[in-house]
């Protein structure tokens, strides 16, 4: 009864963080967006993609390493943290003599001083991230909580100001820089681990074999989803990268918070069970029921509504990322599946079978890329959404099959209701739309959530999906408890 006990309190807390830190944050880029344009959005679309890809290097393989590990102390855990300082520092120094060479290659010259500015945030990324994976472990997501929370308002309070006094790009970059310092600030005083003075090479050695391949996949999937800004950014111009940028704001803020969640939870959680086959499966079918409930159709939802809402919470100097937006919720709609099996071949400990699949679809995903640029940025998406579908789904699949024997056709069979009533709903709230014509953009956005909500359920009732009954007995539980 504990350890339920202690993975809904931590399933709870980190629910609590997304809605509180993330919720805090859609609400600052709404009001952001709405007083910048969309060439600011560009503008910095481009420099996180530099950002991102160096954050990978210092956060992804240490952090999970430590999260997976059955038995880690204080020296490993301090092994990391100075290990990931030193990463940051040669990452910072490529970063500030590279800037000038990115400047010129976009033709836009302000970038080179923007991103030197915006990279001291890997410093706080490899703080970060080996205080992330302490918490983890401990399942004590109630100091990351309060920490992003605070770090989100106040970081989020100065952007706003320094937006409305005509900053620009600047207002989004220093927004960004201060929520960062301010978490590690605010982790440093509040967690409870803190560095030692200890370091093995032995133990990095025996963490960084493991390590080395997440940071692999962690690469590919940041230089994937940074090609796309990369190439359009170059292919089209600044405004059409900002329509994209807002378009994947919000299905990705949602999809991405939502499976941070369950990666943060499951990922301990099903590597203490990594060597007990039916456990393991149990809580494999558990995690992955809840997550399609959750986010299939918040997705599916968000795609039917995408107009009213671009209009309402942007304004309609951003309709242009409307159809964008819904073919991105389509894609984010099939994360609970590729995320859950992600996670199981982490706690498996087979890291090498996880770099291997992403090479895999990385190299399909990229050809297509490169192959549809030519025909423009819709065709580009459709792509991508045919391969997730089709081709990503059965790879991430075949390792999980072959370990647990839990593989694609069982997993869809697991699903498949919580995708038919979010279609449904979702073909049912497009043409009550068409009723709602003469609304206020806001009133019609609200009558159409409300009766999607409501026929969402009512469809779940009726197909008698135990992905419903699961989230609720999960929270009686939790009640019970």
């Amino acid at each position: 009864m504990e350890n339920k006990a202690q993975i809904i309190s931590a399933t709870k807390w980190k629910i609590a963080e997304k809605i509180g830190s993330k919720g805090t944050q859609m609400v600052i880029q709404i009001i952001l967006a709405r007083l910048l344009m969309p060439d600011d959005y560009g503008t910095l679309a481009i420099l996180t993609v530099f950002i991102n890809l160096a954050n990978v290097f210092i956060q992804t393989g240490f952090s999970t390493a430590l999260i997976q590990k059955l038995e880690a102390d204080d020296k490993d855990f301090s092994t990391c943290f100075y290990a990931s300082i030193i990463i940051a520092i040669a990452l910072y120094s490529l970063i500030w003599f590279s800037a000038p060479y990115i400047a010129d290659f976009y033709n836009m010259k302000e970038i080179t001083r923007l991103l030197r500015v915006l990279s001291i945030v890997l410093f706080a990324g490899a703080i970060n991230s080996v205080q992330y994976a302490y918490i983890s472990r401990c399942l004590k997501f109630r100091i990351y909580t309060i920490a992003t929370i605070m770090s989100s308002i106040s970081s989020g309070i100065i952007g706003i100001i320094l937006a409305y006094r005509k900053w620009g790009v600047w207002a989004l970059v220093t927004q960004q820089l201060l929520a960062n310092i301010i978490s590690v600030l605010l982790l440093l005083v509040m967690a409870e681990w803190k560095p030692k003075l200890m370091f093995s090479f032995e133990r990095l050695k025996g963490i960084w074999s493991y390590g080395w391949k997440i940071l692999g996949m962690g690469i590919l999937n940041s230089m994937y989803s940074s090609l796309y800004t990369l190439v359009i950014g170059k292919a089209f111009d600044s405004e059409t990268l900002g329509l994209y940028n807002r378009a994947d704001q919000f299905p990705n803020l949602l999809a991405a918070n939502v499976n941070e969640t369950v990666q943060a939870v499951s990922l301990p959680v099903l590597s203490q069970k990594q060597k007990e086959k039916k456990q393991f499966v149990e809580r494999f079918k558990l995690a992955i029921k809840a997550n399609a409930f959750v986010l299939v159709p918040c997705m599916i939802g968000m795609a039917a509504i995408a107009p009213e809402m671009i209009e309402v919470l942007l304004t309609d100097k951003w309709l242009g990322a409307v159809p964008l937006m819904r073919i991105l919720c389509c894609i984010y709609a099939m994360y609970p599946i590729h995320t859950m099996n992600i996670q199981a071949i982490k706690a498996s400990g087979r890291s090498d079978i996880l770099l291997i699949t992403e090479i895999i679809k990385k190299v399909v995903e990229i050809s297509g890329l490169l192959f549809t640029v030519r025909y423009g940025l819709i065709v580009m998406l459709m792509t991508q959404l045919f391969i997730s579908l089709s081709f990503a789904v059965v790879v991430n699949t075949v390792p999980t099959s072959r370990l647990y024997s839990y593989g694609f056709f069982k997993q869809i069979k697991d699903v498949w209701k919580c995708y038919l009533a979010s279609l449904l709903m979702a073909v049912a709230v497009i043409m009550m739309g068409n009723l709602f014509n003469g609304f206020v953009p806001l009133v019609k956005m609200l009558l159409e959530i409300i009766a999607g909500i409501l026929l969402f359920i009512f469809l779940e009732i009726l197909l008698k999906d135990e992905s419903m009954k699961i989230v609720l007995n999960s929270l009686k539980l939790e009640k019970r408890l």
